[in-house]
């Protein structure tokens, strides 16, 4: 498969999102799972290596994927969420130094393999949910992942543990149908229902060390995964833009019209405090600053889905209370996008700008 230029990426993720997704979305919402079409769509487009490195994927980074992440988001949230993690699991590979890398990026970033991924639990306080010990040849997981996406739809697991000596490792599970993971699920959700979240239990669950990612201290995950937590993500720029469209379609135009330029503004203020993590995480210096700069403009892009899709509930009445009408599933949506991959100082930012007068 041909590699697309990320201009191209960007033309191809519209295209799909206004014609296959978008058309469909109403319909998912109120499935069981995405339609494994919709993803195949993607793969085929070239989308599944959208952070693979470049000659594997089409190299690029967060900031640079915005208008394609941005694009799939406002088609269909529940097929863009799974796609999502898809894509996690690709940045994890394409950072790991063990075997797995080589087995399993190609496959990822070609749209032959789909990927999942579990590691939010990583975050929490406490003994750890997710445990590995050394074992002969490899590693044995012990514990319990309260939300993994994409079950039922995904073909490998990149799962990351924590070690009774302060590491952490990410490895793949190829099987998922092997007794050790034991699946509860899927979850009933107020949005996203379709997108097979689950909790995944591991009973001893041993994979081998052809298996392994990689294998990094405790505080040099952390340290990272502060900086990612901080990324202004896409998927709320994507939801209003949607919001917005359908305003203007709804004869709202003053409404569409002063919500664009809110959009418009604000992703270049996102952009630029992407840029600004990317370096501080580059230069290995404090990223204290970048990280509150980037969560303040996290915050922001939320406050915009809100406020896009509130007007969008306001501006089409009570038929917007219908499931099948996209306001109100754009409105969950956007509340989503409120707790996914929240931090403390995201929740913080988020209260403190709910609660001013």
């Amino acid at each position: 498969m041909s590699v697309p230029t990320l201009d191209e990426a960007a033309v191809a993720a519209r295209s799909l999102a206004d014609e296959v997704l978008f058309p469909a979305a109403a319909e998912v919402d109120q499935s069981a799972l995405v339609p494994r079409s919709h993803l195949i769509a993607l793969g085929q487009a070239g989308l599944h290596g959208l952070y693979g490195p470049a000659g594997v994927g089409l190299g690029a980074d967060q900031v640079s994927a915005r208008p394609v992440m941005e694009a799939v988001s406002g088609g269909c949230g529940a097929t863009s969420f799974v796609w999502q993690q898809h894509h996690g699991a690709v940045r994890r590979l394409a950072a790991g130094d063990g075997p797995a890398r080589e087995r399993w990026l190609g496959p990822c970033c070609d749209g032959e393999v789909m990927a999942g991924i579990g590691f939010a639990y990583l975050r929490r306080h406490g003994p750890p949910l997710v445990r590995a010990t050394p074992v002969d040849g490899g590693w044995r997981l012990e514990g319990r992942a309260p939300w993994i996406t994409g079950w039922g739809l995904v073909d490998i697991l990149v799962i990351m543990a924590r070690t009774g000596d302060d590491r952490v490792v990410t490895v793949v599970f190829e099987r998922l149908d092997r007794p050790e993971l034991r699946a509860e699920g899927p979850q009933r959700l107020a949005v996203l229902g379709a997108t097979g979240t689950v909790a995944v239990n591991f009973d001893g669950a041993v994979v081998s060390a052809g298996d392994v990612v990689r294998v990094e201290s405790v505080e040099a995950w952390a340290a990272r995964d502060a900086v990612g937590a901080a990324f202004p993500g896409p998927a709320p720029l994507g939801i209003a833009e949607r919001a917005i469209r359908l305003l203007a379609n709804a004869s709202a135009t003053a409404a569409a019209e002063a919500l664009t330029e809110q959009l418009e503004q604000t992703r270049v203020t996102t952009d630029a405090a992407g840029r600004r993590l990317y370096e501080a995480a580059a230069s290995r210096t404090d990223a204290a600053d970048a990280i509150a700069a980037g969560v303040a403009e996290r915050d922001r892009g939320l406050a915009l889905a809100r406020r896009a899709t509130d007007a969008l509930v306001a501006a089409s009445g009570g038929g917007a209370m219908s499931l099948s009408h996209p306001a109100q599933r754009l409105s969950r949506e956007a509340t989503f996008y409120l707790v996914q991959a929240q931090s403390a100082d995201l929740r913080a930012a988020t209260l403190d700008r709910l609660t001013s007068a």
